[in-house]
């Protein structure tokens, strides 16, 4: 670490250079309606006193502005004042902003401009409650978010570290990481993660990077009726567009490998290209002695991202976006066999696991008149995970044990409609229609004779199932404005699975009631349901009857898991920028699945991935409900911090009909986000912050010591299920970056530090033969230091 800092100390650029500045410009569109918004007052908040009208397209564009970290208000009447987060401008890298604004329903006489108030509102108006915006800016400026969203959400409250640092599993609420989907550009999308793990929405890092990234959503619940076939949350993502008038690019190199990315019009003022290319191994941290996932173990991914703008104009809009991402993940075995453990498995394993995604489409939206659009998206898209375990004998000959594929293509489209029937209500509709053009599910194992070989005669295909499929959803939503301070939402989702004729019909409603301009209570219910892993479905039973195998699938029947959600929030919004919300939530889940023996506890949702391989029937329930706090300020003055704090009970109940804590009742979860910005003479800027994660650790079930005295392994006592804890989970991760200007050139050097105390959390639990006592294994990474220098041109 002290060779790091040295070389992070060594390598900031000196200058001087005067003051720099760039260019700001954008559009400003009724959220609504999409229609561009003529006349509306644009003002960067500096001491530069700069201001514009938006023009007949909507557009507005400031030049001369002093790079740095910007804000921009934008005035209209009869609209919501828009307050912008800070917003890095660097003088390399001109700022294009997509700005949309909501109709007012306030009196004119009621109206504060709050500074801030408008930071971190979701994107999706019909979010009222457990859903907040982010931009590319927080991936970046978060300590040890690595540009990744699934690591930022570790942020924000109710939202739980996975077992391993090393995953970006987004644990909500008690609930397992597989009841959350992603969405991409208005389209569902199959697990957008390098590393992926089947059923589960998590990984190692995002396909994407986040330099693509326009202001997201990311919901804990009480979604909308747009949002079907997820449980427990919803990421919903957008690519922004390219830079419409001046070619720019960036690269960035570091301990983690290489980010390129460019932009630029491809006509000018109507249509753009942005495109990012990642490639990272985990060598150069290796060779500095830092083993993420073990020493004997290399990984490496790639990916690209793009996202191409056509047309952009009052009566159409056409644009195409992409991202595909290949990553590999190989444990080695001990190489010389000499020096191999005879009672180590692992030392006589050679494991190789494939993980690769893409999804490739466009997006058409046509506007019928000022008050509706329609909007048409498609993709091709595909997910591939395969695992291929081999074992090794005392000649160094190999046999297989595992043969593993979750392979997947898909045709996916969606159909939008939007109508603001009135001044005071609208509807929107839309069909999302999922043709799997091809799956392909296999699992075999074969049990071991002794630690290196195996009996080829004992294999299992528990798991084999090809063909196409499809889903259907549908929804429709109105939104009413009942006077100027309460909106009321309802609205149905309905969810199709033609492969077994299983379906759910889901009512949605919410409320919103603005008690003045810094005070709103919100209250959302809905009910919602998930697809199982489609592998889950073709567990395989063989029977011999006479001479004949016959196989069945005793769980393509299985109905989806549904879930309700009842959420109450209080938000306090102050005129300083900062901000208090408190929500009370309560979750009950049913159709779960769970084995049919009421002596075994098997509640599928405990697991942190895969899948039911054993016959199981759906009659599980479960229940959440706690208490999410917040208090933050938004980035002004050159500070932000976020503090949540999130307490709460999970429980499930397996065949025997009693009540059991599940693996993730932590009981509490909270962090502490904080950042600093320090700016010297000629365009400098030192950042510096820190993120503390502490929460309860995951479950698991005492030892039953007789039992397991006798077999030789762990046996739990399921009369304890899950009722101690593994210890609290704590770690300090920090970041400090130096970002600097010149004419056309500007440049970030950081330094993140993941586990900057270098705390072993532990992970889990194992048996030790020898004392006949369980121990905490260790399998989180200690301090992870991401050294990145980036150079925009």
């Amino acid at each position: 670490m002290k060779q790091l800092f040295i070389l992070f100390c060594l390598a900031m650029p000196f200058g001087v250079m005067g003051q720099q500045s760039q260019t700001v410009s954008g559009r400003v569109t009724d959220k609504i309606t999409q229609q561009t918004i003529v006349g509306a007052t644009v003002i960067i908040n500096s001491e530069a006193g700069l201001a514009t009208f938006t023009d007949e397209n909507g557009s507005f564009e400031i030049r001369e502005v002093p790079v740095g970290r910007q804000t921009i208000s934008v005035n209209y009447l009869g609209y919501q004042n828009y307050q912008s987060e800070g917003f890095v401008l660097n003088s390399a890298k001109a700022v294009y902003l997509e700005i949309e604004l909501l109709e007012s329903t306030i009196d004119l006489s009621e109206v504060v401009v709050s500074a801030g108030s408008n930071v971190n509102t979701p994107i999706n108006e019909l979010s009222v409650v457990s859903t907040r915006s982010f931009s590319a800016d927080e991936t970046d400026r978060i300590a040890a978010s690595v540009n990744d969203p699934g690591r930022l959400a570790l942020a924000y409250p109710g939202v739980a570290q996975g077992s391993d640092d090393n995953e970006n599993d987004i644990i909500i609420r008690g609930n397992s990481s597989f009841g959350m989907m992603w969405r991409l550009e208005g389209i569902d999308i199959p697990n957008p993660n390098h590393f992926a793990r089947p059923g589960t929405s998590g990984g190692g890092i995002t396909v994407f990077s986040a330099q693509l990234l326009s202001r997201s959503d990311f919901s804990t619940g009480g979604m909308p009726a747009e949002y079907g076939n997820a449980i427990s949350g919803v990421m919903d993502v957008h690519f922004r567009k390219g830079n419409m008038t001046d070619r720019q690019h960036r690269v960035k190199v570091g301990l983690l490998g290489i980010d390129l990315a460019t932009e630029g019009p491809i006509k000018k003022g109507a249509s753009s290209y942005l495109v990012n290319y990642r490639y990272s191994t985990l060598g150069i941290l290796t060779n500095l002695g830092i083993y993420l996932v073990g020493e004997r173990v290399t990984n490496e991914f790639q990916d690209l991202s793009f996202n191409v703008v056509l047309t952009a104009n009052e009566k159409s809009r056409l644009s195409f976006f992409g991202l595909g991402g290949l990553s590999q993940e190989h444990y080695n075995p001990v190489a010389k066999i000499s020096e191999r453990d005879s009672t180590d498995a692992s030392h006589w394993e050679d494991r190789i696991r494939d993980s690769n995604m893409g999804a490739v489409g466009t997006t058409y939206t046509r506007f019928i008149n000022k008050k509706s659009y329609f909007k048409a998206a498609v993709a091709l898209m595909g997910s591939q995970i395969e695992f291929y375990y081999d074992v090794l004998d005392q000649m160094d000959n190999r046999s297989n044990y595992h043969d593993e594929r979750h392979n997947e293509s898909r045709l996916v489209s969606s159909f939008t409609y939007n109508w603001k029937v009135t001044e005071n209500f609208r509807v929107k509709t839309g069909l999302l229609y999922n043709y799997i053009l091809n799956y392909d599910f296999y699992k075999k194992t074969i049990q071991r004779q002794d630690i290196s070989n195996v009996l080829v005669e004992n294999a299992n295909l528990a798991i084999n199932g090809s063909g196409s499929t499809s889903t259907i959803q549908y929804y429709v939503q109105g939104s009413q404005n009942l006077g100027s301070r309460t909106s009321l939402n309802v609205g149905g989702h309905f969810l199709y699975l033609p492969l077994n004729d299983t379906y759910s019909v889901e009512p949605r409603v919410s409320l919103r009631v603005r008690l003045n301009t810094q005070q709103t209570v919100s209250f959302a219910y809905g009910l919602y349901s998930k697809i199982l892993p489609m592998a889950a479905y073709f567990y395989q039973v063989q029977d011999t009857v006479g001479s004949q195998i016959q196989t069945s699938y005793p769980n393509l029947g299985l109905p989806l898991i549904k879930s309700q959600h009842l959420v109450l929030s209080y938000d306090y919004a102050t005129a300083t920028g900062l901000r208090f919300s408190a929500e009370m939530y309560y979750q009950r889940l049913f159709n779960v699945p769970i084995s049919g023996d009421s002596t075994d506890l098997y509640w599928m949702l405990n697991e942190r991935s895969s899948f039911p391989e054993t016959d199981v029937e759906s009659g599980g329930k479960g229940e959440n409900y706690g208490l999410d706090l917040a208090v933050e300020k938004f980035f002004s003055s050159k500070v932000f911090f976020l503090l949540t704090g999130s307490f709460f009970q999970s429980w499930f109940y397996p065949k025997d009909g009693n009540r059991y804590p599940t693996t993730f009742a932590n009981d509490f979860v909270s962090a502490l986000t904080l950042g600093r910005e320090f700016s010297f003479k000629k365009d400098r800027t030192l950042q510096a912050g820190f993120r503390v994660l502490f929460n309860g650790g995951n479950r698991y079930t005492p030892l039953d010591e007789a039992a397991s005295l006798i077999s030789g392994t762990y046996v739990g006592d399921e009369s304890q299920t899950n009722s101690a804890r593994i210890p609290n989970y704590f770690r300090i991760d920090a970041r400090i970056a130096y970002r600097f200007n010149r004419p056309n050139l500007a440049g970030n050097l950081s330094l993140d530090i993941q586990n900057v105390l270098n705390y072993k959390n532990p992970s889990g639990i194992g048996y030790s033969s020898d004392t006949h006592t369980l121990f905490f294994r260790n399998h989180t990474s200690g301090l992870v230091p991401v050294l990145a220098m980036q150079v925009d041109f």
